[in-house]
């Protein structure tokens, strides 16, 4: 566990840069500088109030030079202006699409003191390689024109990371905690994150009823590192969590939102549950779990539901100060969960998870050959190889569960008795598509296909007969190159076709 000195090294070791400008005596001197330069805009201030936007304080010198200018949101690496940096929000003020009164009622372009609320479509999520946000006047200009002319301000946000494992841990992990989460500790400050806080409960995971407890603990925890950040700066903060350390961080979350430090409302909020599970009985979709046959199976099913009746967790909730969340799920049988629990029973997650708000979540079904809850191969392993090294930049990855698809353009006609359907999955992912009629038949083959480099994939049917069919298509992707035998099977239904006896 860090102490409050190792926290507050964490957040000094990426100071400020010289250049970041704030409202007052600074931003004053700044603008008496930038009009020398003469122009009719001179930007003084960038600041969040929950990383959804951007409020903005610029001056307009001169009304009657006062002409529409273009104004661009960025995330950068500094605090300078660059090819590099990435667009958030570009509009021209005074254009189209613009709003047409500041904060205070006043036209944008009017002379004098502005402050203006942007809205952004996706926010500002964590990108810890591009730490900076930025506002700039004029981008293009600023460009070509060096550092000298450009009319920028920005803010630094901050980003703690969270791990939580989950019950039932190895007694001898007690001391150092979880080995995944001290390696994807490590692999989180590579990725530019300040401080990655991996919780450990190894002591306590056995005991039913234990995980909501860590909450309030984890909370704690979370505000103490935002504490360390410098004044006035949003504080991010990641929290991923597997099986029942999704309870710990929700429980966490939620006492966040009674609680909530200025900066942290300032700031984003993401979490990540890996395979969450809860340990309840009462979870939705009833048994989450797979056993095998016979004594042993019945053995299993027996001590995890006596467990989890006397844990009573509290499900893991999607609380309402999230602003997105990311599943990440199996329900592989027994059969196909290599090294599961010595082939007795796997763990399943347990979805959807409940909702609170307008929060976005996105769904990654893992299911297939080979992963499992704690396995070989498992929700974590996956999540540590292929997602965890795109978080720098908050680039896309790979997913192999990708399956989707429709009747190409005029496929879902009744003349059309050879449908074309097409669709995406994960590069590389096998395909087969079948149609069932709605009386009473086996399942009509029509095709199968490979999806090409870009994911994209498309079927030509054979000829069907006459009638109505449900259209389904089942893909077999593997997991990742270094792992040539686990496999994610991902289904997708396709719409509906009707081909008439003409």
């Amino acid at each position: 566990m860090k102490t409050d000195g190792e926290m507050r090294r964490a957040f000094r070791a990426r100071p400020k840069r010289a250049g970041l400008i704030r409202p007052g005596i600074e931003s004053l001197e700044r603008r008496e500088l930038l009009a020398s330069l003469d122009p009719a805009v001179v930007l003084d201030s960038v600041s969040t109030l929950d990383s959804r936007g951007v409020t903005i304080e610029y001056h307009v010198a001169n009304g009657d030079l006062g002409q529409p200018f273009e104004l661009g949101v960025y995330r950068s690496a500094d605090d300078r202006f660059d090819s590099s940096d990435l667009t958030v929000r570009t509009l021209t003020i005074g254009g189209p699409g613009a709003p047409a009164l500041d904060d205070n009622g006043v036209a944008p372009l009017a002379e004098g003191h502005h402050r203006l609320t942007l809205s952004l479509p996706d926010g500002l999520p964590p990108t810890p390689s591009h730490p900076y946000v930025l506002a700039v006047a004029d981008p293009s200009s600023a460009l070509s024109g060096g550092a000298e002319s450009q009319n920028s301000v920005a803010f630094r946000t901050y980003l703690i990371g969270v791990l939580t494992h989950g019950g039932f841990q190895t007694k001898s992990w007690r001391d150092r905690g979880a080995p995944w989460a001290l390696q994807m500790a490590k692999s989180l400050k590579a990725q530019g994150y300040d401080v990655v806080i991996p919780y450990n409960w190894v002591a306590e995971s056995r005991t039913p009823g234990a995980a909501a407890k860590q909450g309030p603990r984890v909370a704690r925890l979370v505000e103490l590192a935002a504490n360390q950040a410098p004044e006035g700066e949003p504080v991010d903060v990641h929290f991923i969590g597997h099986s029942e350390g999704t309870v710990v961080n929700s429980v966490a979350i939620r006492y966040l939102e009674k609680n909530e430090p200025a900066r942290l409302a300032e700031g984003y909020l993401k979490v990540t549950l890996l395979d969450p599970h809860a340990a309840n009985n009462n979870a939705p979709g009833g048994r989450q779990y797979s056993v095998s046959k016979g004594l042993l199976g019945d053995l299993a099913r027996w001590i995890i539901d006596g467990y989890q009746q006397k844990a009573k967790d509290p499900l893991p909730v999607i609380w309402g100060n999230v602003d997105a969340a990311d599943v990440y799920y199996q329900r592989t049988p027994i059969a196909g969960a290599k090294g599961s629990n010595d082939g007795i029973y796997n763990l399943w997650g347990q979805v959807p998870v409940p909702v609170e708000g307008d929060t976005p979540v996105r769904y990654y079904n893992l299911t297939g050959v080979g992963i499992s809850h704690t396995g070989y191969v498992n929700v974590v392993d996956w999540y540590q190889v292929h997602v965890v090294p795109t978080l720098g930049d908050n680039s896309p990855f790979t997913n192999p569960g990708l399956l989707n698809g429709e009747p190409a353009m005029g496929s879902d006609v009744t003349a059309a008795s050879e449908p074309v359907f097409q669709g995406a999955a994960a590069p590389g992912t096998r395909l087969s598509v079948r149609a069932r009629s709605s009386a009473p038949s086996p399942p009509i083959v029509l095709g199968s296909t490979v999806a090409d480099q870009d994911g994209n994939w498309s079927l030509t049917s054979r000829r069907l007969p006459p009638g109505t069919y449900q259209v389904r298509a089942k893909g077999v992707a593997i997991a990742d190159p270094k792992w040539p035998r686990v496999l994610v099977i991902p289904n997708a239904r396709l719409g509906t076709i009707t081909v008439d006896a003409s």
